[in-house]
């Protein structure tokens, strides 16, 4: 598991739980809040009621006849109230109220009249003096234990006062049934709530951490395939510290690769002008002795040779290290292919009227090539230039191209021998070359190697495939 996925997991599980804690506490919080809020109104309306009912405490006999015959009117009203929500069509209030002794005298239900309450929190505490309340199951039935709060009724007593002494007890209860639907549905509307902003923060943070980390990514794959040795341009991260570390890697990329080349090109030049410039050395000392006119001209033949010979390996020296640096960078542009060939055709018109070799354009021809114009002109030129070298006398040498799945496919074949088992799997190597079939001179072996590196710039590919017939090239420039 690597580091930035380690770091979303423990975000997340972080995030989560934070959440899960958070509507845990809420919901705990705010179930005695509602209760809270729900228990108040009835200590008011259990104390206003006392107030009325201590009027009949003159009589020997309370009779309550005018609060039981309310009591009958209002059940029988059928309310259309909406409250937030909750439809509430009755009046479940029920009032009771006892004498000194805790004994029901009157019952807005008419079920416990004559029933000793004395016992009851609600009746034994407002008769010491004290806050009196209870919660009772609404049925005889015990309920189950998350639906102990929902199927209950709550009971708030107050005392019944004649001349300052205690002379009864008016409870006030009311079920619990629909402040508990109030508490379900906020607690369902709290844990859409959470949950949306839970969703809100992980795509935030996800897009944050694909923000940062998806760049992070680009750096390392960067610096991998710098480490391979591929030739790339560094990844385009913005003006941002994430960014400055890809330029950075590039530029360090890019000093070392300068002195490497320094060492590199040196000693390979050094090696292989060596040879021309001790044959130059060795013709022009024995220039100064006296010789017969043919060898003298012979000699100087050599030297116009191995000068010729150490300029061109100068060349293509240049050319390939041309190449090498360019860090991944093409200026891609669309070329017409017959003018390239056109050109590259007259160049070689010298060297084809020598061999009597004849290059042969497919018609019509009307494939262009996305990629830089000098890098393709040298690659179609050098593979063109060995095509023609290594052809018999009197060959011919077919390029051909087409359109494939948006790819630009060339191909190019000679009639030569064919590239040896032994040489295939180092054509592209730099200086190894094979002799010409008809001179046996060996080239620089530099031009298939820069074939390879312009390429490898433009994403796209070289084969080679040869055999005793000859050889040929397919070249494939990636489409736009």
């Amino acid at each position: 598991m690597t580091v930035r996925t380690r770091i979303l997991l423990i975000f997340l599980i972080t995030l989560a739980s934070g959440f899960f804690a958070l509507e845990r506490w809420l919901s705990l919080e705010m179930r005695p809040r509602y209760y809270q809020s729900f228990e108040e109104p009835l200590v008011d309306m259990a104390n206003i009621l006392a107030e009325i009912a201590s009027q009949e405490f003159d009589a020997q006999q309370p009779e309550f006849e005018r609060l039981r015959s309310a009591f009958e009117r209002v059940y029988l009203r059928r309310l259309n109230a909406d409250i937030y929500g909750l439809s509430k069509d009755n009046v479940d209030i029920r009032v009771y109220i006892t004498d000194r002794y805790g004994s029901v005298i009157f019952d807005s239900y008419n079920q416990a009249v004559g029933r000793d309450f004395s016992n009851w929190l609600d009746v034994n505490r407002t008769l010491q003096g004290k806050y009196g309340a209870r919660s009772s199951p609404l049925t005889e039935t015990p309920p189950a234990r998350d639906e102990r709060e929902a199927r209950s009724i709550a009971y708030v007593a107050a005392p019944i006062y004649r001349d300052g002494v205690i002379v009864g007890v008016l409870s006030v209860g009311k079920p619990k049934t629909n402040v508990t639907r109030f508490i379900l549905k906020a607690r369902q509307d709290l844990i859409w709530a959470v949950l949306g902003i839970t969703a809100l923060l992980i795509i935030t943070v996800t897009m944050l951490y694909l923000w940062v980390s998806r760049p992070l990514y680009r750096v390392a794959q960067f610096a991998e395939r710098i480490t391979r040795g591929e030739a790339i341009a560094a990844p385009d991260l913005g003006r941002n510290e994430i960014g400055g570390v890809a330029r950075a890697i590039a530029a360090m990329r890019q000093a070392l690769d300068g002195k490497q080349y320094i060492e590199r090109y040196t000693q390979t030049l050094a090696h292989e002008l060596k040879s021309p410039l001790a044959s130059i050395k060795a013709s022009a000392e024995l220039l100064l002795e006296d010789m017969p006119a043919a060898q003298r001209r012979r000699f100087i033949a050599n030297i116009q040779s191995e000068n010729e010979r150490a300029l061109n390996l100068i060349q293509r020296l240049l050319e390939l290290a041309a190449v090498e640096n360019r860090q991944g960078f093409v200026e891609k542009t669309s070329i017409r292919l017959k003018d390239l060939l056109d050109e590259i055709t007259a160049s070689l018109q010298p060297t084809l009227l020598q061999k009597n070799v004849a290059i042969a354009i497919a018609e019509p021809m009307p494939v262009c090539v996305l990629g830089e114009r000098f890098l393709v002109k040298q690659t179609l030129f050098n593979i063109v230039d060995n095509a023609v070298a290594f052809s018999r006398v009197g060959g011919q040498v077919t390029i051909d191209a087409r359109y494939e799945m948006g790819d630009t496919i060339i191909t190019i074949r000679d009639q030569g021998p064919g590239i040896p088992a032994y040489a295939q799997k180092r054509i592209y190597d730099r200086f190894y070359s094979l002799p010409r079939p008809d001179t046996q001179h060996r080239s620089s072996g530099l031009g298939l190697s820069f074939v390879k590196e312009a390429m490898e710039l433009h994403q796209g590919s070289v084969t080679l495939l040869s055999d005793d017939s000859g050889t040929e090239a397919i070249i494939r420039f990636p489409g736009a």
